[in-house]
C-alpha cells in the first residue's frame, strides 16, 4: 500500500510457519510494487479502525480495512471515501453472488486487516 522497497527486519533463517505466508503473499507484494507507484492514503478513521485507499495501474483501486481493536467488527468503505463514483460497481477477487455497489462492508477480526483490489465495471 505504501509503494516501498521490500525490506525485512527479522532473521529470515528463523521464520515461523505462520510468518512466511504473510511476508510471501504475492498479491500483497504486487500491490506494493504496482508500476503506478502511488501510495495509498488513510481516507477514514473511526477510533481504532482505519480505511486506506489508493490508485493502482489498470484503473484499479486498493482498499485496506484495518482494525486495531481487540474484537471483530464490521467495517464499511464508501465509494465517495475511496474516490469511486457512486454509479460504479466492483467485484471481489472471488466470485460473489452480487456485485459491490456504493460501498464495501466486511467483518474484520481484531488486530487484523482485509485488503481488496477493486476493478470498476464502469470507468471512474
Amino acid at each position: 500500500m505504501l509503494q516501498a522497497p521490500l525490506l525485512l527486519g527479522c532473521d529470515v533463517g528463523n521464520l515461523t510457519a505462520e510468518t512466511m505466508p504473510i511476508i510471501g503473499n504475492e498479491e500483497v507484494i504486487a500491490v506494493n510494487q504496482d508500476p503506478l507507484g502511488v501510495q495509498a492514503k488513510k481516507v477514514r478513521m473511526q477510533g481504532e479502525r482505519m480505511i486506506w485507499a489508493g490508485p493502482l495501474s489498470g484503473n484499479r483501486i486498493v482498499v485496506l480495512l484495518e482494525s486495531r481493536k481487540t474484537f471483530s467488527s464490521m467495517m464499511t468503505a464508501h465509494w465517495d471515501d475511496i474516490g469511486i463514483k457512486s454509479n460504479n460497481t466492483l467485484f471481489e477477487h472471488r466470485t460473489l453472488e452480487t456485485k459491490f455497489q456504493g460501498k464495501l462492508t466486511a467483518k474484520v477480526d481484531g488486530h487484523s486487516c482485509k485488503m481488496y483490489e477493486l476493478t470498476p465495471v464502469t470507468k471512474l
